[in-house]
């Protein structure tokens, strides 16, 4: 027994010297046209790069973390972002209001939410360029992939709404009521279920994504926004914007098992892949907030722009 002790003593040691994981975290900073690159580990600022087009809003990272994709709402395209050589390397317009900016699972394509030509555009990344342009309702603000890949869910904060598109053939096959502005979506791990935040009606919305229709709903604080999940789909994170904090659920549950105070206006956010840290974009505070998601509190706060007005958005984190 005495062995064992020792030896539970020297993992235990052993475990809490452990470093902390190596990743790198790249953030769209909206207000200075730029890309900022962040070390994930000392959380300190590496680079900022300036890009051509206008207000980089959110981004998207190809699975291998070479390349980097912007939804670029000031100039109605994507940029394609060379993480390696730390350059943009290409620009694909799109349409007006290029405001969200997702990836296929199969890697292949990027879908764009334009919000301000009511339009989703499908882009064929190996030939960089637009295949397919789908109208879609008032607003729409991001595309979340079933996990399959069959069916993209369109959330459409003008009218409230999520269109289900069939990925394959473009055809409208359901618009389902959700909420006042509709937002952020994630796709459980399970395949079985939609999560949206609606920020007009501070909630979340659960689709069902099998039969596609709404089968519950999430009260939480004023302007929900955005929502991403653990690897399990055990927990989520949803930003409640217009009170400065992180709403942690239990998802099998949908109940609320803490809040977490960040800076103010909370908008992305993205977990590090070992999912111990959680980081924060706030657009209006113009920092970076890190979370610890073992304790469930703000650990840093970081200044990602050369400027008071970088305006910090979107966040992709090379896993």
């Amino acid at each position: 027994m005495r062995t064992l002790r020792i030896g539970l003593v020297v993992l235990s040691v052993l475990l809490a010297a452990a470093p902390a994981m190596a990743y790198t975290v790249y953030i769209t900073n909206h207000g200075e046209n730029s890309i900022a690159i962040v070390d994930g580990k000392t959380k300190q600022v590496r680079d900022i790069v300036k890009i051509s087009q206008g207000n980089p809003h959110l981004a998207a990272l190809s699975p291998d973390g070479r390349w980097l994709y912007t939804s670029n709402v000031g100039s109605a395209s994507v940029s394609i972002f060379d993480t390696a050589e730390k350059k943009e390397v290409a620009v694909i317009p799109t349409d007006k209001g290029c405001h969200g900016v997702t990836l296929s699972p199969d890697g292949k394509f990027l879908w764009t939410a334009n919000n301000q030509a009511d339009t989703v555009t499908e882009v064929d990344i190996a030939e960089r360029k637009v295949v397919k342009s789908i109208k879609a309702g008032s607003k729409p603000m991001l595309v979340t992939f079933g996990r399959d890949g069959k069916k993209a869910y369109v959330s459409n904060g003008g009218s409230g709404d999520v269109y289900v598109i069939d990925v394959a053939s473009g055809d409208i096959k359901a618009k389902l009521f959700a909420g006042k502005d509709a937002m952020g979506g994630w796709a459980t791990p399970d395949g079985k279920e939609i999560w949206t935040t609606e920020g007009g009606d501070n909630i979340v919305s659960i689709i069902d994504s099998v039969q596609d229709k709404i089968i519950g709903e999430i009260k939480l604080g004023a302007d929900t926004h955005g929502v991403i999940m653990t690897k399990d789909g055990k927990k989520a994170y949803v930003s409640v914007r217009k009170e400065d904090w992180i709403a942690v659920l239990d998802v099998p549950s949908r109940t609320l098992l803490a809040k977490i105070p960040v800076s103010k206006l909370p908008d992305i956010l993205e977990l590090s892949p070992d999912e111990k840290e959680l980081w924060v974009t706030s657009r209006d505070s113009n920092i970076v907030d890190v979370v610890d998601a073992t304790k469930n509190q703000k650990v840093a706060s970081i200044k990602v722009g050369t400027t008071d007005k970088s305006q910090p958005h979107g966040i992709a984190i090379a896993k």
